[in-house]
């Protein structure tokens, strides 16, 4: 089940407090490297909004955690650095979340993503 858009939060405001200097994904995945960052954007709030309704979180708590989930994507190429936070988050709150959970999770919202930007392209 996919979250439910956040009023407080939008894929653009994360961009605007957030920019990828370069990007690890190939440019032949995505002819538009804002389109890539977009969808990115877009994926890491989605599962942020997921696990943060897990974890009971709501508002500008909701908000600064998407924000986080977006910045861990910055630590290393891949999605590990992703995954890693939001698994020890939802451990840290009694939340037995496998990290294979969380990836399924990060792949399923991506494709969302991802057909959401192609469909706004």
């Amino acid at each position: 089940m996919s979250p439910r858009p956040h009023p407080e939060i939008s894929t653009m405001q994360v961009r605007r407090r957030t920019s990828r200097p370069s990007s690890p994904i190939p440019a032949d995945w995505c002819p538009n490297g804002n389109t890539r960052d977009d969808v990115l954007a877009s994926r890491n709030v989605l599962v942020a909004l997921w696990a943060g309704g897990l974890m009971g979180l709501s508002g500008p708590a909701l908000t600064s955690y998407a924000v986080e989930v977006h910045l861990a994507d910055f630590d290393t190429t891949g999605d590990g650095d992703v995954i890693d936070k939001i698994t020890a988050d939802l451990h840290r709150t009694g939340l037995a979340v496998r990290s294979l959970e969380v990836r399924l999770r990060l792949s399923a919202f991506h494709r969302q993503a991802l057909a959401e930007t192609q469909a706004t392209d």
